[in-house]
């Protein structure tokens, strides 16, 4: 198959094969626990996943993701800090 593409109804045959099967063990990623601290209100939230952090706090997930990368110690625009739980 390298260079070519399956066609729409190839792609529609593999497509109910798969339905109604259950996924296998331990497919996707886990979600990773996550404990945001705000310095000014002195004030720390857990969140159950990187993203849902981030839809709380209104900022794109990518930025707690980077803070970690980063091995950041310094707060976020001086008000929040992460930790992984």
């Amino acid at each position: 198959m390298s260079g070519r593409k399956h066609s729409d109804k190839s792609k529609q045959i593999m497509s109910d094969a798969k339905k109604g099967k259950p996924k296998p063990v331990g497919a996707g990623r886990p979600s990773q626990l996550i404990e945001v601290t705000d310095i000014k209100k002195n004030t720390t939230v857990s969140y159950n996943s990187i993203r849902e952090a981030a839809r709380a706090l209104n900022i794109d997930k990518s930025v707690i993701n980077k803070y970690f990368s980063n091995n950041q110690q310094k707060s976020y625009k001086g008000q929040y800090t992460f930790k992984k739980l």
